[in-house]
């Protein structure tokens, strides 16, 4: 198998809810109690290639994923039903290079299961990656729907309406205005039900400047969150500068100042710069 080593750690973070589904009820039948089998062997071979790093046997670990393939097919042929198979064995086709065979199964599943969130988000992740974004919306906007407090479902939405913005629009799909709200709304959610996720805290306190009219004192108070949890240097004062940049747009010129005259690190002095220059009465150069 292609494109093994980049993908050996999604995997595993993938499967952990198929598993979990799988041993949901409080009986197993044989099917399900071969697949937890399957999942657990995936888990052992990935954990063994990732202990082994540069040392890694490639030939002897993608023989062995080979064979993971021909016992979910074995499994497949013995139970056509059997919903969370379908799930653990596409993904772990797209997670080891093998996208539209992936897809291919996951329109199986599709086919037995239509409101299960997970198929929903990784049909949209093929039809995004096609560049079918109408497609991809549709289904992440259910994904959304049928699993409102999985973050990654509504950042990916909120990622795909950004990203492809221009197309929405273009398309008549979203006015501007309603699109970016859309989006930021997503973000917001996202960090919202990931508190932890310093990632998806950063995009939605970015997703302020993309609003037509930003509520800036929420955005000042997400930013400040985020450099409570910043580690000192670049990041922290990276966070400062925006912290500065709403503080100007709030008529806070002095608060702006002080904050940027803790800015030292080299990167950050362009775009503090360009922040200075905004302030009423210091035409020089930042020092």
């Amino acid at each position: 198998m292609k494109r093994l080593l980049p993908l050996l750690l999604a995997l595993v973070a993938l499967l952990a809810p198929v598993t979990g589904s799988a041993a949901g009820g409080t009986s197993e039948t044989m099917s399900e109690r071969e697949l937890k089998r399957i999942v657990q062997r995936e888990r052992t071979i990935l954990a063994a290639a990732q202990a082994a790093g540069d040392q890694l046997d490639r030939s002897s670990t993608e023989m062995q994923l080979s064979e993971i393939v021909r016992e979910y097919e074995a499994l497949l042929r013995r139970d056509p039903q059997l919903v969370t198979a379908y799930i653990a064995y596409g993904l772990f086709l797209n997670t080891t290079g093998h996208p539209r065979r992936s897809y291919a199964i996951f329109k199986k599943a599709a086919a037995l299961a239509p409101d299960h969130p997970v198929i929903q988000n990784q049909i949209g992740n093929h039809h995004a990656e096609e560049g079918e974004y109408k497609e991809a919306a549709a289904c992440y906007e259910a994904a959304v729907r049928l699993a409102p407090k999985e973050p990654l479902y509504h950042y990916q939405l909120g990622s795909l309406l950004y990203e492809y913005r221009d197309f929405f629009v273009d398309s008549k799909v979203h006015t501007r205005d309603a699109l970016l709200r859309r989006s930021a709304d997503a973000f917001a959610r996202a960090a919202e039900l990931a508190p932890d996720n310093i990632a998806y805290a950063y995009r939605h306190a970015e997703s302020f400047y993309d609003l037509p009219e930003p509520d800036w004192a929420a955005a000042l108070a997400v930013w400040k969150s985020i450099a409570q949890r910043a580690k000192a240097g670049v990041e922290l004062q990276t966070t400062q500068l925006h912290q500065a940049n709403i503080l100007i747009q709030l008529g806070r010129a002095d608060e702006a100042r002080a904050l940027l005259e803790q800015i030292s690190e080299a990167p950050l002095q362009a775009n503090k710069q360009k922040l200075v220059d905004q302030l009423p009465g210091t035409p020089e150069k930042a020092p």
